[in-house]
């Protein structure tokens, strides 16, 4: 009897594609890119975060009673991404929606600066084995959820006050694995710092 599931086959694949993903940053990280990207995120950043503009999460506030978006929970569940969609009424959904047409910047910025200084680090440490080059794509996959997230929170929002409990559930799901590699990544970016760091002291200390 054949393998109906060929799961074997989907893991060589799924290497394969890592290995893309891991080339093409090899590529595109350089010093050049990772000052463009610097400039970039630092104008766009508190931009995003702090200024008066249309787009800016700031502007949320006088409607989310004490709360914020959905995308700096943690996690949350299908009814609790309604009750704060609730707590927002029309103007502040309207408003959230602008926000969400603003962070389909923002994680390319930090995906990319992140991805890119891991990368550099981390072929300066030059440490042996093969897969420490792979943690620049830590914060890629952040980015990659990070759309993901949007994308739900968006249909919610079209859709409202139609309910979407699947995408409502999912966008809760996906919020909590954005988080956890959100975190992994600014973990591998601290320690690679801070083994540049031990290193240039020992080296210091030999001299």
């Amino acid at each position: 009897m054949g393998n109906r599931f060929p799961v074997s086959n989907a893991v060589p694949k799924s290497l394969n594609v890592l290995k893309k993903l891991n080339h093409l940053l090899q590529q595109f990280s350089s010093r050049k890119s990772l000052l463009w990207l610097l400039v970039a995120y630092g104008f766009y950043m508190p931009v995003f975060f702090f200024a008066d503009v249309p787009f800016g999460l700031s502007r949320i506030k006088p409607y989310a009673q004490g709360t914020s978006i959905l995308d700096v929970e943690l996690f949350y569940t299908a009814e609790q991404a309604y009750q704060r969609l609730a707590l927002f009424e029309a103007q502040g959904r309207a408003v959230y929606f602008k926000i969400l047409m603003g962070d389909l910047i923002y994680p390319a910025l930090l995906g990319g600066l992140l991805g890119v200084s891991i990368t550099l680090l981390f072929r300066r440490l030059n440490f042996s084995g093969a897969y420490w080059k792979y943690l620049g794509l830590l914060p890629l996959a952040n980015m990659a959820l990070d759309y993901t997230e949007d994308a739900l929170l968006l249909s919610l929002l079209h859709n409202y006050p139609g309910h979407l409990p699947l995408a409502a559930a999912a966008a809760g799901v996906v919020t909590l694995a954005k988080n956890i590699t959100g975190t992994l990544g600014f973990l591998a970016l601290g320690c690679a710092l801070l083994a540049l760091l031990f290193r240039r002291r020992r080296q210091t200390r030999q001299d």
